[in-house]
């Protein structure tokens, strides 16, 4: 498939595994230059690798060491890549909760 997306350049959040990796492969493969950023410089490297990998080595893979779930970390992504054509965010914070508490009332 073509999305006509050539010299475009994409930046991807919680992009070392999973959907967020998929998504920057798949838009790598497309043409795409695509930016990866995660806390984790061993899984940031290991999804780069990945990312050139299935796109031939042809694909231009910025990888950037940000907490994006901090204002630092935004700000170095910032810094690092000030401007990107596409924005995909998949980058979730939660805090962990207990099953029960989602008990629906009873009539």
């Amino acid at each position: 498939m073509d999305l006509q997306l050539n010299e475009k350049k994409a930046l991807v959040s919680g992009s070392t595994a999973g959907i967020g990796l998929a998504i920057a492969t798949a838009l790598a493969c497309e043409g795409t230059a695509v930016v990866i950023a995660g806390r984790n410089k061993q899984k940031l490297q290991q999804a780069r690798e990945s990312i050139q990998s299935s796109s031939g080595n042809k694909a231009d893979v910025i990888a950037v060491a940000a907490d994006l779930g901090t204002a630092e970390g935004v700000e170095t992504i910032i810094d690092s890549v000030p401007d990107v054509d596409i924005l995909v965010n998949n980058l979730g914070i939660y805090e962990a909760k207990s099953f029960l508490i989602f008990k629906t009332p009873t009539g």
